[in-house]
């Protein structure tokens, strides 16, 4: 698997000396779990994990169960009230690019 260019900058931006490391770590899981691969899970997974391999890890493992779950907690942020949510990102698109014209 080939990471997008976007994805690269983002690790090697938020892991720094341990981007090497997050890398082995995603490659790990996306070689076990095939529908990891895509762009947009693997943003979202990066996006939570803030350059924290922990949280990496805890976000990959989540995603094996459900991607949904990632995806939820990346893209939208939380109003009132347990079901409200308002999209603010869409990782379908780059990093840099994933702010403009969110649509639900």
């Amino acid at each position: 698997m080939t990471f997008k260019d976007d994805i690269i900058a983002r690790i090697n931006t938020d892991f720094g000396e341990k981007a090497d490391k997050a890398f082995s770590v995603l490659f790990d899981a996306i070689s076990k779990v095939d529908y990891l691969k895509t762009d947009r899970v693997i943003r979202c997974i990066v996006f939570l994990a803030n350059g924290d391999l922990t949280d990496l890890s805890k976000y990959i493992e989540t995603a094996t169960f459900d991607t949904r779950d990632v995806m939820l907690w990346a893209e939208y942020e939380k109003l009132s009230g347990d079901l409200n949510y308002k999209r603010k990102r869409d990782f379908n698109k780059a990093f840099d690019e994933c702010t403009s014209n969110v649509k639900e």
